[in-house]
């Protein structure tokens, strides 16, 4: 089954609204030192995590379903509970 990133729950929420070339997997930490010198008096250092494109070949073991926004606050819409159920 092929999964994608767009699907995924792991993917850093601060880079979702950019590009998705951009996206970060909070899954796979990024464990060098940095991408280099890119002027004489910066090192350009290398994000917390790896980008999205770079470790999902459409079969990631770690994929898991993105959660609606009602998941991930404890909270759910009262119209769409269980009859006896609260949100």
């Amino acid at each position: 089954m092929t999964v994608y990133c767009a699907d995924c729950d792991h993917v850093l929420e601060d880079t979702r609204r950019l590009e998705p070339w951009r996206w970060l997997c909070i899954k796979h930490p990024n464990i060098s030192d940095g991408f280099g010198w890119v002027t004489a008096t910066s090192w350009d250092k290398a994000p917390p995590y790896l980008y999205c494109k770079n470790v999902n070949g459409g079969l990631c073991p770690l994929f898991e379903p993105k959660r609606g926004d009602d998941d991930a606050t404890g909270t759910s819409d009262p119209a769409v509970c269980e009859p006896g159920e609260t949100g």
